[in-house]
């Protein structure tokens, strides 16, 4: 937990990370991906979003492009992503559905990304995929198994892909999430202890976190548990 000391060379490449830049988002009609376009908005930077229904992008800005697309399909992906200076990723599927989207999906865009030399990927999976989560809380550890079963199995294909990807990583398993708003008051860390049977953190702030890893290194290449 904490932000924790940062080297040299470290603080340089937040200086050039912190300018404005161009980035992606994958996922973003959903709770955590709208709330990334219009924060990434916020702070200046050019947003494309990657969706299949264009439609549901209510946002309007200069800065924002849509792009219509599945990201099943790779040629699209790639397309995509070319000329992006960092991938931010919410994809998702809504349990009990089975649908394989988000390991495959996530394949593609680090397939992408490799091709055209985007190295900075930022991923909101979910605190289900903690290991000392599952094994501390029965509930969690039998929904795994029954109604989020084929989510699992999805998000353990993607977090695979991109421990193995060789690129500049953040895995963000948030807790349970809500509708509330930004507060950027939240613990973070690769082992947390969660708080109450039921820990909350609001998608604004899982938003505000993956952001803010656009511009450190402090939690590169590592699965970091986000909670109030």
């Amino acid at each position: 937990m904490g932000k924790g000391a940062q080297s040299g060379a470290d603080k340089k490449h937040i200086i050039f990370l912190t300018q404005a830049m161009k980035i992606i988002i994958f996922g973003a009609t959903g709770g955590t991906g709208q709330a990334l376009v219009k924060q990434a908005l916020e702070k200046g930077h050019m947003i494309t979003v990657f969706v299949r229904n264009p439609e549901k992008v209510e946002i309007k800005h200069a800065n924002l492009a849509v792009i219509k697309g599945d990201v099943l399909d790779a040629t699209s992906v790639e397309g995509a992503v070319v000329g992006h200076d960092a991938v931010l990723v919410a994809l998702g599927v809504k349990p009990p559905s089975r649908a394989i989207v988000v390991g495959p999906g996530t394949k593609n865009i680090i397939n992408a990304m490799k091709k055209h030399g985007v190295k900075r990927l930022i991923v909101e999976s979910a605190m289900f995929m903690d290991d000392a989560v599952r094994k501390n809380s029965f509930l969690i550890s039998i929904l795994t198994k029954t109604f989020m079963k084929g989510l699992h199995a999805d998000k353990l294909v993607q977090e695979a892909a991109i421990r193995e990807s060789g690129l500049e990583w953040v895995i963000v398993r948030p807790v349970g999430l809500t509708n509330g708003p930004k507060t950027e008051i939240y613990r973070f860390g690769e082992s947390l202890k969660l708080k109450g049977l039921f820990p909350m953190i609001s998608r604004t702030d899982v938003a505000d976190f993956m952001l803010k890893q656009l511009s450190s290194n402090t939690n590169l290449n590592k699965a970091v548990l986000v909670a109030k």
